[in-house]
């Protein structure tokens, strides 16, 4: 089990990312001079905010990466090998690109903390109004702070300036599958749903009937789901992070739990802020089990309210000044990553619980089996021209989940480089090999003799993935299976 103390918190889990961000209005019943409204990002099609979507990205990776870390300093090779890779293998990236992504990623992350603590000092400051949290007797909350909303856009322009740069490494062409597969799905959605602004209105509940500005505020809810072939190990990351405006008055708190595909619990841990930065995360991470090829995430995203006025009616009762519960706008996905977007515009409320549920957001994926090989060996290497023959024995892997126990594995051999006129004769240069789901089987090519001295380089390949269909043939099922890269081998040959 992995597990780690504070509010970023890991135990036993798979790997897909939902987003889920919420955006309200200003509460009647605050009173501020200062203009709050926040412009949004627009784009032709409808309304994107990026900031966000991008903030989720690279928060995302940041923290795999760094969950990863940890393990490998406690020698938990597996699980940080399944952590590294997650998120990127279902997006499809090259080794290049998740390099690239990594470095920025944390470059990202170091520049929006560095804001964070900035703000973080305006916030004590606020907080400190509240001596434990509370309201003395006719005290009235603070408007909205314009210093907050300030380092909120700034924080804003540092994650898309790391947009940009990602934009500029990729290139145009890597850039543009990158957005087709992961980021436009995004941004389809979030159009869709569209947004509402609220101009400035009168309360009139009885306080002096006291002016709202245009405003809203954000948290970000991410989930992430993923299964890695190589160490048969599902993980599930569940973020909350939120805006300046909503850490004025709440506390996140976020669970992830992981599914079998019924819907069954199979793994869950819960965390909530504990170092008032506006971000927590869980990590739940499990091996996959016998059998079941569906698993799904859940995220659960709450707020704990934070200020208490005692003398609100006979019990006290805890503020809501953005009252998050608002309509569900509409929701987008994209593979393991998934996002939906809720809305509230107020008005400011009380309430006897001091916890509010945002919402939760269900993941599903179908585990894909690994087959590779894994080992190429020579029973005998060099050889003589001529004279001598080898065997050419290849170890095909197969992971445990989705696979049954009569697949095969076709596996072709090719010569990839040879001396001038060098020539191999093979046996068979095309063999079938059974597949043992969770283990490993051994096949050879037979190379019967060899017409010129040098060194002859080999690639073994795996060309397709075979099903019996019960009626004496076979049915490809490629589509269903991960496979590995193919391995190289030589073999020289004398006079």
């Amino acid at each position: 089990m992995l597990k780690a103390t504070g509010k970023h918190r890991c135990v036993a889990g798979v790997v897909a990312l939902v987003v889920v961000v919420l955006m309200l209005g200003v509460p009647p019943g605050f009173s501020t001079n200062a203009q709050v409204e926040r412009p949004s990002d627009r784009k032709a099609s409808g309304f994107v905010h990026e900031p966000q979507l991008y903030r989720t990205l690279f928060h995302t990776i940041f923290l795999l990466n760094e969950q990863a870390e940890e393990a490998e300093r406690a020698g938990r090779t597996d699980v940080a090998q399944a952590l590294r890779r997650a998120f990127k293998q279902e997006a499809g990236l090259e080794v290049e690109q998740g390099v690239v992504l990594d470095r920025l990623a944390a470059a990202c992350e170091q520049a929006v903390r560095a804001v964070d603590a900035r703000a973080r000092v305006i916030l004590a400051a606020r907080r400190a109004n509240y001596p434990d949290g509370k309201l003395r007797a006719g005290q009235q909350p603070l408007p909205p702070s314009a210093e907050l909303l300030a380092l909120q856009r700034e924080r804003e322009a540092v994650v898309l300036r790391y947009r940009d740069r990602l934009r500029a490494t990729f290139g145009p062409r890597a850039w543009e599958e990158f957005e087709q597969r992961v980021l436009l799905p995004f941004a389809a959605g979030l159009s869709a749903g569209g947004t509402q602004r609220h101009q400035p209105v009168e309360d009139g509940s009885g306080t002096g009937n006291l002016t709202t500005q245009a405003g809203e505020s954000i948290v970000t809810g991410s989930v992430l789901i993923s299964y890695d072939p190589e160490t048969n190990l599902v993980t599930g990351v569940a973020t909350t992070e939120l805006d300046y405006a909503a850490q004025d008055w709440y506390v996140g708190q976020v669970t992830c739990s992981l599914r079998d595909g019924n819907g069954n619990p199979l793994a869950s841990q819960s965390a909530e802020d504990t170092d008032g930065d506006g971000t927590v995360s869980v990590i739940v991470q499990m091996v996959g089990q016998e059998g079941l090829t569906t698993y799904g995430a859940r995220g659960e995203y709450s707020l704990r309210l934070d200020i208490y006025d005692p003398f609100c009616g006979c019990c006290g009762c805890y503020l809501d000044p953005w009252n998050f519960q608002r309509a569900l706008l509409g929701g987008w996905g994209w593979g393991p990553w998934y996002c939906t977007v809720f809305s509230g515009h107020g008005p400011f409320r009380t309430m006897r619980s001091g916890t509010l549920f945002l919402g939760a957001r269900d993941v599903t994926f179908q585990v894909k089996p690994l087959v590779a090989i894994r080992r190429l060996r020579f029973t005998k290497n060099p050889i003589k021209v001529n004279i001598d023959s080898t065997d050419l024995d290849v170890t095909v892997r197969a992971s445990l989940a989705g696979l049954q126990s009569e697949d095969f594995a076709v596996l072709e051999v090719n010569i990839l480089d040879r001396p001038s006129e060098g020539h191999l004769t093979f046996g068979d240069r095309i063999i079938g090999v059974r597949l043992v789901p969770g283990d490993i089987t051994t096949k050879m090519f037979n190379i019967v003799s060899s017409n010129r001295a040098g060194n002859y380089v080999l690639e073994v390949r795996i060309i397709d993935v075979r099903r019996p269909d019960g009626q004496g043939g076979s049915d490809s099922i490629m589509d269903r299976v991960i496979i590995g890269s193919p391995v190289e081998i030589t073999l020289t040959v004398t006079d």
